[in-house]
């Protein structure tokens, strides 16, 4: 059961807290947590460029 309890957390690339994946912001460091898993920002919280993004969501 604590791994499903995990699941739920990603590690901010930001400053490396373990965070709600539900959560729009980072509550620590204000991060965009939501955009950065939607892949409209990378780890540096730069946007990306639609042309940037292949179909199967991965970063070019």
């Amino acid at each position: 059961m604590d791994n499903k309890k995990n699941e739920e957390y990603v590690i901010c690339p930001r400053c490396k807290q373990k965070v709600y994946k539900e959560a729009v912001t980072c509550p620590f460091c204000s991060f965009g947590i939501m955009a950065w898993l939607e892949k409209e920002i990378d780890e540096n919280g730069e946007s990306i460029k639609k042309s940037e993004v292949d179909s199967d969501g991965s970063v070019k």
